[in-house]
């Protein structure tokens, strides 16, 4: 009996191939020609139910994915979802929170929206995290007083994972509404003044407040 590691010659004196030709590189070591002698790895094995969410659950133990096992290969996740939720819970989630001012007669000034817009992922590459983000908030307000009606915008510049500086400054801007008819022109300013001081004592510093709000749960979290 011929050894496995001696080639046939064919009839033109040149060394045969010795069976089928194996694959080249280990991204096939799962091909049955490996298994056949146990010598490269054991031949696959299905797993019942218990023993693959078994598997699962370890291999995903701590990875941001259950396929990414110790977070080693590169994975990008985006969590501008989450970065959303976290400047919601902070602006327009909450009823108290929301309502800066209201009177007995209805008057009231409150955030009516919140908009974060940018980019935010959760990195991993070799077991790290790395956290990404470039975000900006916009924060609109509305404030109806006695016939008058103001509407107010709250801005943050670009704020990132790198900025030197925590804080989010916030740029406020006023835009008087249609007043209801009837409405004199002096009481309609009255009210726009009382806004203005209530935007700057109560909503400025709300707004701040939501953006290191979505810095800390970022990091916190990675997402």
């Amino acid at each position: 009996r011929k050894s496995r590691r001696t080639a046939e010659r064919g009839s033109d004196g040149r060394r045969a191939p010795l069976g089928p030709t194996m694959p080249a590189t280990n991204a096939v070591l799962h091909d049955k020609r490996y298994s056949a002698d146990g010598i490269f790895c054991e031949p696959p094995k299905k797993l019942d139910a218990a023993a693959a969410e078994k598997a699962e659950t370890k291999a995903g133990e701590k990875s941001q994915s259950g396929w990414n096992s110790g977070d080693y290969h590169w994975e990008e996740r985006d969590v501008l979802e989450f970065a959303r939720a976290a400047a919601n819970a902070k602006l327009v989630d909450d009823a108290d929170a929301k309502v800066l001012w209201a009177d007995k007669n209805g008057g009231v000034l409150e955030v009516v929206s919140a908009e974060l817009t940018g980019d935010a992922a959760s990195n991993v590459r070799k077991g790290k995290r790395i956290l990404t983000y470039a975000l900006k908030l916009v924060v609109v307000c509305e404030g109806r007083r006695g016939g008058a009606a103001l509407r107010a915008r709250l801005t943050t510049p670009e704020f990132a994972h790198d900025d030197e500086a925590r804080a989010v400054p916030v740029t406020l801007s006023t835009e008087p509404l249609d007043s209801a008819p009837g409405t004199e022109v002096a009481r309609a300013m009255k009210a726009h003044e009382m806004f203005a001081k209530v935007l700057k004592k109560r909503a400025v510093p709300l707004v701040e407040a939501a953006a290191l709000h979505v810095r800390d749960e970022l990091l916190a979290h990675r997402g």
